[in-house]
């Protein structure tokens, strides 16, 4: 069988076996895990949460501890093109053969135990269980594992050994899931903290920064503060990478790393602050490993170049929080030249406040939707959301590609993003030039 058949085969046997929709809650994976000898304690772990730049941070952590010579894996969702895009096996993607044995047998348990009758694990549950269960077959040293959407009651947080965790700055998202409030998205993502286990925050509020000690203290957790811990300097970003100083109390040093953005300074350096912090247990970590892991990092889907000659970028840039750091560098790296952006977002997202952060750009928008997804709002909607917001629209395109086919004929720079499906569905439909 092909690859790309296995993938999808495993990806039709999970969703057949799942419950739908999100349900929060560990019980059902606990009792999964125990049927599965609980691969989960097998290996320890640095775990990220956090509200945006989770799968940037866990990819440069992965590659500061592989180029430490560790043998690593790297757990992060969704997808975008291919289910096999989840797990990372020492720098590449783990077998399909390995995925179709762990579902295999997944689905022999579930059959077998009466329990799974009437509580039926999510997807992202199962995929987690099989995510788990090659890790703890591949002998990892270490495991890098991105939470789901929240942190108390993810999935990822039934891991029994983390030695590091990792939270990213913490935005308005999910609401519906993790509270009304920034407070309350906050306790989730600062829950998921262990006693004895140092937790590092990239704290960007001065009252989430004291909730998260709090809530350390409480834990009994090594919490620590990003901005306690460095300094970051003389960020300049281009379409060629980020480059930035970091000043510790070693000392200030220079990195380099291939992703673009002014906010992947930040996540380079939570990165290698968390690093620094575990290498007394992980003593193959050196200065040397941890520059050449941020300049070899690589993380797909965010402001990721797919085209020349118009530049075509592609971001997954899906709620207000993420929207304001991709304008941010826009202004930077495309100045006043012309910009077009094809858009597309979920309805249940707060949509008039990710579209007036983007009226400083004056860019022309092409309104589109992800075929096919319930979630998406109609383009028409979107269209009319963007005149209220004074935002200059092109038009309403059912089908993301003519979209961007229609965006490449008026501008030097075309962004496409609103959504990590639309980021998905171009890079599946492009080829490597962008093109159909």
């Amino acid at each position: 069988m092909h690859a790309r058949s296995y993938f999808e085969e495993v990806e039709r046997d999970l969703q057949s076996l799942a419950s739908s929709g999100i349900r929060p809650g560990l019980a059902r994976l606990a009792r999964l895990l125990s049927l599965l000898g609980n691969p989960e304690r097998s290996f320890p772990a640095v775990h990220v949460v956090g509200t945006n730049g989770k799968g940037s941070t866990a990819a440069a952590m992965a590659s500061i501890l592989r180029e430490s010579g560790y043998r690593t894996a790297l757990y992060t969702s969704p997808h975008l093109v291919s289910f096999k895009e989840r797990l990372e096996i020492n720098g590449g993607y783990a077998a399909p053969q390995k995925w179709y044995d762990a579902a295999a047998r997944i689905k022999k348990i579930m059959n077998e135990c009466v329990f799974f009758v009437e509580d039926k694990p999510t997807l992202f549950e199962l995929i987690t269980a099989a995510a788990f269960m090659i890790i703890a077959e591949e002998d990892a040293d270490i495991a890098v594992v991105e939470a789901g959407l929240g942190g108390r009651l993810d999935a990822t947080n039934i891991l029994k050994n983390v030695v590091l965790t990792l939270i990213t700055p913490i935005g308005m998202d999910h609401m519906e899931y993790l509270g009304e409030t920034i407070r309350s998205i906050a306790y989730e993502k600062f829950s998921v903290m262990r006693k004895n286990t140092p937790a590092l925050f990239a704290d960007k509020d001065a009252e989430l920064g004291g909730y998260f000690m709090e809530m350390a203290s409480k834990a009994r957790a090594c919490g620590h503060l990003m901005s306690d811990m460095c300094l970051i300097s003389n960020v300049t970003t281009s379409l060629d990478g980020t480059v930035f100083s970091l000043q510790t109390q070693d000392g200030e040093r220079c990195y380099t790393t291939p992703l673009t953005g002014l906010y992947q300074a930040e996540n380079a350096a939570l990165a290698i602050m968390g690093a620094q912090m575990i290498k007394d247990g992980f003593g193959k970590i050196s200065e040397t490993a941890i520059s050449e892991g941020i300049k070899k990092t690589s993380w797909r889907g965010r402001l990721e170049k797919i085209a020349d000659n118009p530049v075509i970028l592609v971001d997954g840039a899906h709620n207000s929080h993420a929207m304001k750091r991709l304008v941010e560098t826009l202004v930077r790296i495309n100045g006043n030249n012309s910009l077009s952006i094809v858009l597309a977002m979920m309805q249940d997202k707060d949509v008039k406040a990710a579209l007036e952060i983007l009226r400083p750009l004056d860019p022309l928008v092409y309104c589109t939707q992800v075929p096919l997804m319930e979630r998406s709002m109609r383009a028409g909607d979107l269209c009319m959301l963007a005149r209220e917001c004074k935002l200059r629209t092109a038009g309403v395109w059912d089908d993301p590609v003519d979209a961007l086919n229609a965006a490449s004929q008026s501008a030097s720079m075309v962004v496409c993003c609103g959504s990590l499906y639309l980021v998905g569905y171009i890079k599946a439909k492009t080829d490597e030039n962008g093109r159909v």
